[in-house]
């Protein structure tokens, strides 16, 4: 059985290019960042990120996490995704969602909220036809091309791989139909475990036989601390913070933390409800961020890399 991927999420704040190059020496097989157009803290452009780490990197994979994918024109997308496509030399991974967790930034780009699954679907289905590499045309309910192509075409053939995200069935569908890959966000092994046989049925349905490395992710924060309570206080500071929301109440659910031993068996529950990419997010401060990385790619990160997909 291949091993689990294991992914490295910045959350879209500056990281110069020798620590960016770093994640990538320590041995992680992904680089994710954030997105978000406006919002309550500062995020920058996932876009400008990824190539930028395009840039500094030579060997990981390279990942959205995740486009929202309604606020995006899909052609501009595509012709962005293709880019670092081909600058990356082929590794790019794509993840699209529907966002809607903060309104304003859809008011302020004159995107209606309840177009979010029609524009995605639309928005995948073209990106795919650019990527195909054929002229086309399309007649949607929002999008309407005539006679198009896009040169030059991605590295990968027939385009990056395609990771849907999302929690709810309408999501699951969208991967189990358009998708390589299904990301759910703040999940416990049993929902994931629920969604991944959820994913299967809706392919069964639409008579579709899945690709052996179809991507089962989970996105999980780690808070690394021998002290459990230490660690747990540090997370519910970090992620109320980072969700503008109190988290005591869920920073069981959905965080990993304490010593060692403690956070490696909370992953492996997520093994063993059937994930194949583990996407990690350290709760650290920015000033100490390399020892926080270098202690976690020397402890936790060689075991995590002995796991198997299921």
């Amino acid at each position: 059985m291949p091993r689990i991927q294991i992914g490295f999420h910045i959350d879209g704040d500056v990281w110069e290019p020798e620590q960016i190059s770093k994640v990538e020496e320590h041995g992680f097989d992904i680089l994710t960042t954030g997105e978000h157009i406006l919002f309550f803290r500062p995020i920058l452009d996932t876009v400008t990120v990824l190539s930028y780490a395009a840039a500094v990197t030579k060997r990981i994979k390279l990942l959205p996490s995740t486009l929202i994918f309604p606020l995006r024109n899909p052609t501009m997308m595509a012709k962005e995704l293709t880019s670092i496509d081909i600058l990356s030399k082929g590794r790019l991974i794509a993840s699209v969602g529907i966002g809607g967790d903060y309104p304003r930034e859809f008011e302020a780009l004159g995107v209606s909220m309840k177009e979010r699954g029609v524009r995605t679907n639309e928005g995948i289905e073209i990106m795919r036809k650019y990527w195909a590499g054929e002229p086309f045309s399309y007649d949607g309910k929002i999008f309407q091309l005539k006679d198009v192509e896009m040169l030059p075409g991605p590295y990968q053939k027939d385009g990056p791989p395609l990771w849907v995200c999302g929690r709810s069935d309408p999501a699951m569908r969208r991967a189990a139909r358009l998708g390589d890959g299904w990301q759910p966000y703040m999940y416990t092994p049993d929902q994931l475990k629920e969604s991944i046989f959820k994913v299967r049925g809706f392919a069964d349905d639409l008579g579709r036989e899945l690709p052996s490395d179809f991507a089962y992710t989970t996105f999980m924060y780690i808070s690394q601390h021998d002290d459990v309570e230490e660690a747990r206080n540090r997370a519910i500071e970090q992620l109320s913070y980072r969700f503008n929301m109190p988290f005591e109440k869920i920073v069981d659910k959905y965080c990993a933390y304490g010593p060692n031993e403690r956070i490696i068996e909370t992953l492996a529950d997520y093994v063993k409800a059937g994930t194949n990419h583990l996407i990690i997010a350290l709760v650290m401060p920015p000033e100490e961020r390399m020892a926080y990385v270098e202690k976690f790619a020397t402890e936790i990160l060689p075991e995590l890399q002995k796991m198997t997909a299921v």
